[in-house]
Parts: C-alpha cells; structure tokens; sequence
C-alpha cells in the first residue's frame, strides 16, 4: 500500500503546478500514470487523505515523497515552482508569468531536433515615422526563443549562491559520489554523511574551497599531497528571481527570470520598449530607490555594457517615455528617428546616425519644426521651416538648439561637374575630360581620346555649348580641318563643351545584306559588303549541299523596272556550261572549279540566291521486314513502282510457320490492311505499291480465335477452319442479355467488321485464324412511366380544346 499511495503522493505533488508553465510538458505523463490506474486528480486525493496525507500541505507531500523513494532533486523542483505559483496567486496586483524555460540549450537543441521553422523569430514591423523607423527598437522585433535569458548555467566563478540555487556535488578518484544539492530558503544544503552546511552568500570559487576543506575532514585524500580524491561544485540551475517590468513595454507586467539575468536579456524577453519608450533611460528601481539609469544607445551603437548591475527578486524596470525625438534624413548613413537627452545637440545626432555621406551639401540644411503652443500667434500655422547652414553649425560658429519634434533634411551636392569638356560618339576613348593647358581646343579633345575610330564621319561633327543662363547654341565641326589645326574648326573650348561625333553611317544605306536559300549546309541572311560576288556568300553559307543542282544558280534581284506588275528580276548564272555535266551529283573534285566560275558574278545588296536542288539526286529508301520469312531485315527500295510481291521474292518468301493471312503492314504509324495470302498466290490485284519507312510484319500462325467483351467467358478458343461467327460465340457461353446488336469481328489482316446478331437479316460469317471477336455492351435504355388510360384520356382532351381554342381566335381574326 505505501509504493502504491507514494505514486499517489508524486501524481499530486505534479498536479500542483497545472498553472506554471514549465510543467505543461509533464501534464501528459502524468495524465497517463492516472489513466493507468483508471484514476482522477480527485480519487488520487482522496486516497491521499485516507492514508493521513493533507494532499494541500507541500511539506507533508515532500516527506512522504521522500520516504518512497523520490530523489531530492525532483522534489525540490517541484517545491520551489509551487511556492512561486504560490507567491503569483497571493499578489493580485499582478501576474507573474515565469520564462525561464523558455530558454534551450544546444544539448536541447539535438535532443529536439529542431528545425528552422522551429527558431525562426517572430515578426513584428518597427512603426515609422514619415517613413524612417525609429533608431534601437528594430532589435527587440524580431526575438528569437533560442536567445531569451536561461535557467541553466554555465556561470562565472564569481556568482553568488542563493536559496533555491541547484548544485551538482561530485568526488572522484578514491572515493567516487555525486550528489544533486538543492539550497534551501534558509541558504542551507543537505549533504549525507557531513549533515547540512549554510552555503548562500558565498562566491562559487570559495564554496568550493571551503567545501573541500569540509568534506576533508571525512576524506582526507582531499587534503594530502599528492591528492587522492577529488572533488568539483557546479551550478546546475539557477535559482529564480521575480522582476516586474514596467512603463512603455510592449508586455508589461511580472516575470519570473534566472538570476544571472541582466537588464538586456529582461527586455528582448519580453518583447522590448514601445517606439514610445526611452531607449536612453531605462531605470533600475529597488526597494523604491532607483539605483541606476541605463543608456541603451552605448549598447545600440557600441556594443558596451557600461552598467552591468546584478538584479535582485521583486527588482522594477521602468521604461519612461521618450525624450526629444529628432527625425533626421539625407545624406547621412543611417536616416532614422532618434532621441536626444540632456544638451545633446547636431553633431551627437549625426554622431548617432553614423556620420555623413560624402555628397552631403554643407551650405544648407532645414529643420521643419513644431511650434509650441505657448509660442503660436495663429493657431492655424502650427509648424516652421527653418534653413541654416550645415557647416557654420558644425564648426560651431552658428549655435542651433534642437526640440522635441524636429525634422532635419540634409541635401546633396549637385551631380553637375563644371571644369570639364566631354567627346562623344565614335571616338576611341569617349567621355568626361578635364578643361586644362593640355585639352583647350577641339582638336586636343579628339587626340586626348585616343582619335577618332575607322568609322567616323570625319567633315561633319556638333559642338554644343552651354552657357552660364543654361541655353545652349551648337556649331558645326569638320574634323578633318580640325585635326589639320584649321582655327576655324578648331574652336578653343570653354567649359562644358561636349562633342559629338557621328558614324559615317548616317551617309550610307545601313544593314546591307544578301540571302542565300536552297542546297547549301548553312542558308540564311548575311552581311553585304561592297564588291561581294556569288564565291563570297557561298563560302559564308559553307558550300554546296550534296544533293546541289550545279548547271545552274538563280539570283532574283530588285531594281527599277519599266513593268509595274514586275516584283523582281530574275538571273540565271550559269556555273557548268557542259549540257551532259549540268545534272552531275556534287563531289568535292568539283569545288574549286565552281568557285572560280561563283567569282565572277557580283551581287548587289538585296539579292536573293537560290541553289536548287538536283532532281536526279535521291537518297535511298528502306523499309523493314520482320517475323516469319526467311531473310528478315531493313531493304533499300529499288525502285518508285516496288510492290509486296517484289519485296516477298527478295525475303525469301514466308516460312512453313508463317501466316500471310495475319501480316501487317504499318505506314506512318497507321496500320494498312492487305491480303498478303492473295499475293502469295499470284493474285496481282490486291498488291500494293512500298513507301519509304514501311514495316511489314509476318506473325506464326496463331491457331486460336479471341472473344472477348460482353461473353459469358472471355478468352482464346482453339481455331477450327470454315467455322462461322455463331461457334465462336457459342464457345464462349453465348451474348450476354445487355449486348449490342452488332458485334466488331477483326479479320486477321486487320479488316474490322459489324456484324448484326439482332433482329432480322443476321451475319454469321466465316471467322479466320487469329481473328479477334468483341461483343459490344450496350447501356439499358431509361424506363418510361406509361399512363393509365384516365390520365391518356385527361392529356387528350387538355391537347384537343387548347387546338379549338387556337382555331377560334384566328377565325375571329380573319372575319374581323
């Protein structure tokens, strides 16, 4: 009865931190152990009261525990989450939420397998403010629970043990033990053998020492020289500290953390400080004192920590509003909304925003500023624009007090240079150049890039130049006098001059071209060039194709023609004047010869050449011979006329297994019937003419007729000669009821048939061997209701006085 009331006790003890949150992941065992034992929260305490336990009394609970056997760990665990569920329930004045299981540790981490969805932070857009975002509070939007504050260590050798701190006691060596410590609220542990020792107070580097004197005295390997036994104290949790954190927070309210926690880890727990918090004076308050003011911008922007206070239990964090907020953009590296304190002033903002780009424009800078209220002559214009000058107030010599609400613009230089002459166009070097002794006239602009290119239009080029209202006037330039140091080309330049220099292609008719089509490897259009004849485009379109007709080519050519129907002019160029030669298949013996003969003929742009193609010129025809004859394979057509007689002689004829009957001629992918056992037998008019690509097929005889579809037993039946449709369906346990009238009958040869079976005039024709059967289902036609003869008789008369009524109105219509 006592193991059994003992798990009792444990499942209670459980059940007391239903609201806590470190405990939801047990609820589910435990709920087990109950269902195990077909037990409620309910009976199980009330088995607990009838062994004399008060299942309300945490102390009994943990006596009881402990005397059936659960380790001290466990149960001091569990009471020290009690009492601060304990302590949240009694303070109604806020709610007290514990994260410190929130954290993971990388030993977690493999244990859970966790996953990238499983770490991604929660996103939460930073407000903005006329589209910048408030400089500090983008850090606490996305928060990862990886990086939320843990409850379990490493920590410094400087940490200071407390009551409900969880250490680890080990001792090797001679001696080996290890036990789990849990301190008490009075700062005590309970170690077996040397009793229970007052330890809170102490840094961990000296309860270390101190316990290895006290446990000396009991094993003296600690103390002798050379050391036998060995020992080592860890922190293994950390005992929890209630902080409450207060102000413009996003989450407001009670939070239980570990006590190595600082003020940085507190906030990105919790969520951070709304855009209406101050990130420059986060206040510490303790014991209703605030003993310090933290300044998140060292933080922010330094990466330094110059507070590093230690919190205690029920420590306040209070975030106040913010201060000035002071909006600045431009070119500056970082544009955002920041908050000033104290008599920070223009370069500690800008200091803030990361400095100045290098365009930004030092003579002027504006400030839109709110007017205060006390200071509004019209209530109508509430807002100012201020202009002053950036460099006179960062050399100091202009003094400007910054106010909450401020909105500076910084501006950029202006992208116009102004000592500098620039060339365009075709030029080899073309672009901006400095105005100098060495670049004064056009002439030395066009030397200095780098001349002009093969292709400029060297007696035309534009000068423009602008003048100091903007307004433009331009000249013209011929570069060859230019060049040639003719002054009157050769203007002496002035600032912001730009040249341009066009391509001689505005003279000439661009994109020329010639096309070649026909018997050549490579057709196409190609790019005409002055004094090109018929070898050129030739060579371009790689020769002649072997199949090239070579009497002659003939090029169509557009020109000016007296007919105004005529499109074109067609050229025949003769390239082998040999009558019996003309029609020769090209070979490469004949290349050089009908290259020298193409070079004579010049082209002009637009022409179009046509190589023909040699109509003697054909390439060999196949087609493939399979199954049951004696020499199967691929054969060459002979011939334009060649038939399947012809085609059987040169296989060899069909084989003893052979069925004529059943070959299958495929064209093109279709199937085409022929009476290839006529044929055999000299029977010319079913014989047919081979295409390229034609494959015949011969089967073996196949000795078996298929019925298939709508029979009572679908298969192969044994083939017997002369035997009609009726056998074969009768083989096969005859028409199903449901049968189409007709039934499909395919012939060996492919021929497909309807063949009635229904009503009069029935077929019943002769079935040959190989032959496939299919009677077709038909779907069962919808019923119809047949009326009574009342309902006839009511339809009838309805149908007859509606047609007198009809008659009647017309009569009337036309005797009116």
């Amino acid at each position: 009865m006592s193991k059994y009331v003992g798990i009792v006790i444990v499942l209670i003890l459980a059940f007391q931190f239903q609201g806590v949150q470190g405990i939801v992941k047990a609820q589910t065992s435990i709920n087990e152990e109950l269902s195990k034992r077909n037990l409620t929260l309910q009976q199980a305490q009330q088995l607990a009261r009838r062994a004399g336990i008060n299942p309300n009394d945490p102390n009994q609970i943990a006596r009881v525990a402990r005397q059936n056997g659960v380790s001290e760990s466990q149960i001091q665990q569990w009471l020290v989450e009690l009492r601060l569920q304990q302590n949240g329930n009694a303070n109604t004045a806020s709610n007290i939420t514990d994260l410190r299981e929130q954290a993971v540790t990388s030993d977690d981490i493999i244990q859970e397998g966790l996953t990238t969805e499983d770490v991604r932070p929660s996103t939460n857009p930073v407000p903005t403010l006329n589209g910048l975002t408030y400089f500090g509070y983008e850090i606490f939007s996305d928060t990862p629970d990886l990086f939320k504050p843990s409850a379990i260590g490493p920590v410094d050798e400087g940490y200071v043990v407390g009551p409900e701190d969880q250490l680890r006691l080990t001792v090797w060596g001679a001696t080996e033990f290890q036990y789990d410590l849990q301190v008490d609220v009075e700062g005590r542990v309970f170690i077996p053998t040397i009793g229970q020792i007052t330890i809170a107070g102490q840094q961990l580097r000296d309860l270390r020492e101190s316990l290895r004197l006290r446990l000396g005295k009991s094993y003296s390997g600690l103390l002798r020289d050379p050391q036998t036994v060995f020992m080592d104290i860890t922190v293994t949790r950390l005992r929890p500290i209630k902080v409450f954190v207060l102000g413009e927070v996003k989450n407001p309210g009670g939070y239980v953390f570990s006590s190595n926690s600082t003020l940085f880890n507190i906030l990105y727990g919790v969520g951070g400080p709304k855009v209406s918090g101050s990130l420059r004076d986060v206040q510490i308050i303790r014991d209703g004192r605030r003993i310090a003011s933290i300044d998140l911008y060292d933080l922010l922007l330094k990466g330094i920590d110059p507070q590093s206070i230690p919190l205690l239990n029920n420590d306040r964090i209070f975030v106040p509003q913010r201060k000035n907020t002071i909006a600045i953009n431009g070119p500056i590296r970082r544009s955002a909304v920041y908050e000033l304190i104290g008599n920070e002033d223009l370069d500690d903002l800008i200091e803030y925003a990361g400095g100045l780009e290098p365009e930004a424009y030092g003579d002027r800078f504006q400030i839109r500023r709110v007017i205060p209220l006390s200071e509004r002559e019209d209530p109508t214009f509430a807002r100012d624009l201020l202009d002053f000058s950036l460099k006179d107030v960062l050399l100091g010599s202009e003094s400007i007090t910054l106010e909450d609400g401020d909105r500076i613009q910084l501006f950029s230089v202006s992208n116009v240079l102004d000592d500098l002459v620039s060339v365009h166009g075709k030029v080899n070097q073309p672009g901006d150049y400095e105005l100098s002794e060495n670049v004064r006239t056009v002439r030395d602009l066009i030397l200095k890039a780098d001349n002009l290119q093969d292709d400029a239009l060297i007696n035309r080029a534009i000068l423009t130049r602008t003048r100091d209202d903007s307004t433009q006037v331009s000249y013209t330039i011929d570069l060859e006098q230019a060049l040639a140091g003719n002054p009157e080309n050769d203007l002496v330049l002035e600032k912001r001059d730009n040249l341009q220099v066009f391509s001689n292609a505005v003279e000439l008719i661009e994109n020329r071209y010639v096309t070649i089509n026909g018997a050549v490897p490579n057709p196409g259009r190609f790019r005409y060039s002055e004094n090109m004849t018929l070898e050129d485009i030739l060579l371009k379109a790689g020769g002649f194709s072997e199949h090239a007709y070579l009497g002659d080519v003939e090029i169509t050519r557009t020109e000016k023609s007296a007919n105004d129907n005529a499109l074109s002019k067609k050229v025949l160029f003769e390239l082998v004047s040999a009558e019996n030669e003309k029609d020769d298949f090209y070979s490469v013996d004949k290349f050089w010869s009908l290259l020298d003969k193409a070079g004579e003929f010049s082209l002009n742009h637009r022409d179009q050449i046509f190589i023909r193609s040699n109509p003697k010129f054909n390439n060999q025809k196949t087609i493939t011979v399979s199954g049951e004859v004696l020499f199967p394979g691929a054969y060459t057509l002979l011939n334009e006329n060649e038939t399947l007689s012809d085609m059987l002689s040169r296989v060899g004829g069909v084989t003893e297994v052979g069925y004529a009957k059943g070959a299958r001629l495929t064209r093109q992918g279709q199937d085409v019937v022929i009476e290839l056992d006529r044929i055999v037998r000299d029977d010319r008019n079913v014989d047919l003419i081979l295409q390229e690509g034609d494959s015949l097929f011969i089967p073996e005889i196949p000795n078996t007729v298929l019925v298939t579809g709508n029979v009572a037993l679908d298969g192969f039946i044994k083939y017997k000669p002369d035997q009609k449709l009726t056998y074969y369906l009768n083989q096969s346990g005859g028409m199903q009821k449901d049968s189409y009238k007709y039934v499909l009958l395919t012939q060996a040869n492919g021929a497909t048939y309807q063949v009635k079976r229904k009503g009069w005039f029935k077929g019943n024709p002769t079935v040959d061997d190989g032959a496939i059967i299919n009677v077709l289902y038909e779907e069962p036609k919808p019923t119809t209701e047949k009326l009574t003869p009342r309902e006839f008789l009511q339809e009838t008369t309805a149908l007859l006085t509606g047609a007198l009524t009809v008659i009647l109105l017309v009569d009337r219509v036309f005797l009116n």
